[in-house]
This record gives C-alpha cells, structure tokens and sequence, in this order.
C-alpha cells in the first residue's frame, strides 16, 4: 500500500512537469542534510520550464550541477552551474555560477532536519551578481521523505528581493544516493522569472 501511494506521488509530480508554465532557471538540488566532514557530494540533474513573452512562449532545459564539500561535520561548502537549452532551437545560455555555505543546525533521525545557508554568486535569474539566505526543512520520518526551502535572495544589479521557494520529495536509492523530485516557485518575480519551474535531480556522497 505505502508502495503505492509513493509511486502515486511521484507520477503526479512529473506529469506536473509537463504542464509547466513561466518558471526560475536555478532549482535548489539539496536539502538540509549535510554530508560529512571530508566527503564530497554531487548533483545532477535539470529544471523544465516555459518562458513566456509577448505572447511567445519558449520552452527550455536546464541541466545542472551541484558539488558540494564537507568542511567540518554539519558544514558544507557547495557551488552550482548550468546551462539553459531551448527545445525550440535558439541558441544555448549560461546560467551563471552560484555557491554557499550550509549550517545544519538540527538533525535527529526519524523526526526532522534543519539547516541555514548564506551564498551569492552571479546568475541569469538575478540578472547579475546576487546574495542570499537559505533555510532548509527535511522529514527524516521514513514515510514521509518531503523537504521544503526558503531563499530570499538580492540581487545586486537593481537592488531587488527574490523570494525562492521549493518543495519536493527525496527517493533513497542508497544510503549514499537519493532522487530529488521538486518545484521551484518564485513569487512576485515579474513576467520575466515568475512562476513555477520543475526539477529532477540524482543526488549522491561519497
């Protein structure tokens, strides 16, 4: 039965992927676990979203990679990139270069996990260079593999607030790697960047 239920759920969220409308272009590929002192963590995956203007929408692929270090136990330094792919043809983009900082500030099995991160970088997005704040949620409980993030962000270009929200599930495969399946939702971002944006990441440690 719980079988079910999470293949139910994850079918729903990517049929959700198809129907995407204006989207972000970075997702947030982690979560507020961190991965050790020492060990090395590595992301890969893509966003999907639909980019509309002046009644022209353009559909786009957004494979990215995230590499994240552990510093000390609970602290992680990560760095982020990727590209932006049209799948009507026009000419591939970079989306720029992003890293932070992440904090696990609690982390107790079979309940929850939460952490806090600082980062900038410069980003399609932002429309330049950029700060920003990061909060992490994650269910540890087995059944219930959600996690949730909050980045408000500025960018420094015209000095604007992005509000970045993320919600998704975690699929274990190991012990050392998962399945991110997310939104992406910015807020309040304009024609340009508002709206939703759909990930799929692997996510492993070693």
């Amino acid at each position: 039965m719980r079988g079910r239920i999470r293949i139910m759920m994850v079918v729903g969220l990517v049929a959700a992927v198809l129907v995407c409308s204006t989207g972000c272009l970075f997702n947030i590929f982690q979560t507020a676990r961190t991965i050790g002192a020492g060990n090395i963590g590595l992301a890969l995956g893509s966003g999907l979203y639909a980019l509309t203007i002046d009644e022209t929408t353009t559909h786009f692929l957004t494979p990215q990679a995230r590499l994240a270090i552990g510093i000390a136990e609970g602290v992680d330094l990560g760095v982020q990139t990727g590209m932006m792919v049209s799948l009507e043809g026009d000419d591939p983009a970079w989306m720029g270069i992003v890293g932070d900082v992440k904090f696990s500030l609690f982390d107790q099995p079979d309940s929850i996990a939460l952490a806090l991160g600082f980062g900038g970088g410069f980003s399609l997005e932002a429309l330049g260079w950029e700060v920003f704040a990061e909060l992490f949620l994650e269910s540890n409980a087995r059944y219930l593999p959600v996690f949730l993030t909050y980045q408000p962000s500025l960018s420094l270009a015209g000095a604007t607030i992005f509000h970045h929200l993320t919600a998704g599930l975690k699929l274990a495969i190991s012990p050392q790697a998962r399945i991110l399946l997310q939104v992406d939702w910015q807020p309040i971002l304009g024609v340009l960047y508002g709206g939703l944006s759909y990930g799929v990441a692997l996510q492993f440690a070693f």
